[in-house]
């Protein structure tokens, strides 16, 4: 019994011993990336004994906000277009949700995926720090003047939600600049001109309301179908109120120009709701003497 205890002891002694001398060979999983081969002997370097590795070891070498613009040694590196430098943003505790190593010599293999939710409060909302160079340059995103996590998440660029409200005050009533493509080729949408949220919602194109009354009120006894004064079908900007008022353009012409009014073809221009003669809003104003308005 003894002899078998003197022999795990001494075998513990040995392994141990090795251990200490080869733990490359012995407790190694695999080799080091290129930059810590001269660490390969020195686990202790990153490993704290019986705790694993921890941030705190890998901030020793490497300084968050040294990180590349200079090497471990303090020597400028090679500037590169385009590569961002975030690090300063990141938490120093999270150094080991993005790298790992014992996964050979090339630092691309000792890389996980990247957690956003690393990066400081702060540097989570300036992802334009880091994603100038991905932003399109279309029309929308000119416009756009939030953050891109308002529309987009972190695991990928899409799919994203959109909130118009994020647009510019200006942007927001030039609908037609991002719809073009979505807007029907009909008469009423080809030749209108306010803008489309004068109908739409930013939630849905339909349901949509139309607002009569910036044009004409159709109160007293306006309240007619479309086709009674919109003769031609499909084009509502064309109207005729010859249909109910004195039905000939003689008389028409006949009761304008004794009251001295000659540019009455345009009738919503003086008669803006069915208020009787005088009584209308803008009715006739400015439209005497061959008022070319």
């Amino acid at each position: 019994m003894k002899v078998l205890l003197f022999v795990f002891i001494a075998s513990a002694i040995i392994i141990a011993a090795l251990a200490v001398a080869f733990p490359e060979l012995l407790l190694n999983p695999g080799p080091l990336m290129k930059g810590h081969q001269p660490l390969k002997k020195e686990c202790v370097s990153c490993h704290k004994p019986f705790a694993g590795v921890t941030s705190v070891q890998c901030i020793s070498c490497h300084k968050q906000s040294d990180i590349g613009v200079r090497n471990v040694a303090g020597s400028l590196l090679p500037k590169e277009a385009g590569k961002v430098l975030f690090h300063s943003g990141v938490d120093t505790t999270s150094c080991i949700d993005c790298h790992t190593d014992h996964r050979g010599i090339d630092v691309a293999k000792a890389l996980k995926p990247f957690k956003h939710s690393s990066l400081s409060i702060v540097k989570q909302k300036e992802c334009m720090t880091c994603h100038r160079n991905k932003k399109p340059q279309n029309v929308l995103h000119r416009y756009a003047t939030g953050n891109c996590s308002q529309c987009h998440g972190t695991d990928q660029w899409k799919p994203a939600t959109f909130n118009h409200s994020k647009l510019t005050a200006s942007s927001g009533q030039q609908c037609i600049t991002c719809h073009k493509a979505d807007q029907p080729k009909d008469n009423l949408h080809l030749k209108v001109t306010a803008s489309c949220a004068d109908c739409h919602k930013t939630t849905a194109w339909k349901p949509a309301t139309f607002d009569h009354n910036r044009y004409f009120r159709l109160d007293g006894d306006h309240k007619a179908s479309c086709v009674t004064c919109h003769t031609e079908p499909g084009n509502y900007k064309k109207y005729t109120c010859y249909n109910c008022h004195e039905h000939a353009q003689s008389r028409i012409a006949y009761k304008h120009q004794k009251e001295g009014i000659f540019n009455y073809q345009n009738c919503m221009k003086c008669h803006r709701n069915g208020s009787k003669e005088g009584e209308g809003d803008n009715e006739r104003e400015g439209h005497r003497g061959g008022d070319d308005d």
